[in-house]
Order: C-alpha cells, then sequence, then structure tokens
C-alpha cells in the first residue's frame, strides 16, 4: 500500500472528478499538487472538494461509491501495482 494521500475535486466547468496527490502541511493542512493525477484539471478549476488528504484505501472505496463520474485515468493510478 502507498503512503501516498488523495484529494478529490470537482472540475467547475465540466464537473467531472479529478484525484489529486496530496500531503498534510506542518499546520496539519491539505495541500495537494497543482495538477490532477491525469493532468487534465489544475488546482485552480477546483469547484470544490469531495475529500481531502484520504490514504489509498479510503480514496479507493469512496471513489468507488461515486461511481463513473470519477475521472476513469486518476481511479486507474489507484490500482497501479510497481
Amino acid at each position: 500500500m502507498s503512503t501516498d494521500l488523495y484529494s478529490l475535486k470537482q472540475k467547475e466547468d465540466t464537473e467531472e472528478l479529478h484525484l489529486f496527490v496530496s500531503k498534510r502541511t506542518l499546520t496539519n493542512k491539505c495541500d495537494s499538487a497543482s495538477l490532477s493525477i491525469c493532468e487534465k484539471m489544475s488546482k485552480s478549476e477546483n469547484a470544490g472538494n469531495l475529500f481531502e488528504c484520504y490514504s489509498e484505501t479510503q480514496a479507493r472505496t469512496s471513489c468507488a461509491s461515486i461511481g463513473r463520474s470519477v475521472c476513469r485515468r486518476c481511479i486507474s493510478h489507484l490500482y497501479q501495482t510497481y
């Protein structure tokens, strides 16, 4: 299992949902990468977060319950094996 954290954001103009690799700051706030995993959404296009700084397991479970509106390319990253 990965130690990466993930945030799910909604793109403002399309309402697509994209995953961002995230991390906790020293003040325990969640900070996301500037681009989604698939690189089709920037953080500045965010219309709202569905979740922030979830573990890989939490992100998988939440995305599975949300369904098809989550970007497939972003989701596939959660299931990659290295």
